[in-house]
């Protein structure tokens, strides 16, 4: 297991943090205009309450994990479908090798790491016991659409396109910043695909290349 915990961060630091930050732009929708003009009619609360009802989608693209001893990136697909309480997440290095693989359910989590598989139900210390990295996979479903994990957390928003620009959220008592730029007009929702997440020492950085929805 030990051995385990260090030999992924020595994976993930193949992909150098520069790859992700010069990789990181996502192309502009040519939707995009239109969809800020047409978003004017949604006041935030009838934005979330579309967004909470967008229950199976996936993202591809790239994540960093940032602290003061290292730097470790990603390429990252995960796909979710919160009515099944199913998900399925990959990390690879940029050459295409498969750090972990993620299949999960309501009541199990199974992780294949290094051709070894790890089942557990409580995921996100699965992950850290694993990997030595702080993913907030519950809360994560709700930050990346731009919504409240909890009815306390605080939302601002843009005042021209009224998108979220920052939410500070409570996930297991710890307060959370999530910063967002960038947005997609896809399928009729208005989704980021540009995060920075960050709790004390850590930040977690996800640039989305594409946002896959399933309705």
């Amino acid at each position: 297991m030990l051995n385990i915990r260090f030999y992924l961060p020595y994976l993930l630091s193949v992909t150098l943090l520069s790859l992700f930050l010069s990789g990181c732009s996502t192309q502009p929708n040519k939707n995009e205009n239109q969809s800020f003009s047409t978003l004017t009619g949604l006041t935030p609360a009838q934005r979330i309450a579309k967004l909470k009802q967008l229950q199976h989608w996936g993202i591809t693209g790239k994540i960093a994990f940032i602290e003061k001893a290292s730097r470790n990136s990603a390429t990252l697909h995960w796909q979710v479908d919160e009515r099944a309480t199913t998900q399925q997440l990959n990390l690879t290095t940029y050459l295409g090798i498969n750090i972990l693989q993620l299949k999960s359910t309501a009541t199990d989590h199974s992780i294949q790491v290094d051709g070894k598989t790890y089942h557990g139900n409580n995921l996100q210390a699965l992950i850290y016991s694993l990997t030595g990295f702080t993913l907030p996979t519950k809360a994560l479903t709700f930050w990346l659409k731009g919504i409240p994990f909890q009815v306390t957390d605080k939302i601002s928003n843009d005042k021209s396109t009224k998108l979220p620009r920052n939410l500070s959220s409570l996930y297991n008592g710890e307060l959370w910043q999530i910063n967002y730029a960038d947005y997609q007009y896809i399928n009729g929702y208005h989704l980021a695909s540009k995060f920075s997440i960050k709790k004390d020492d850590l930040l977690i950085k996800i640039s989305v290349n594409r946002w896959l929805i399933n309705e």
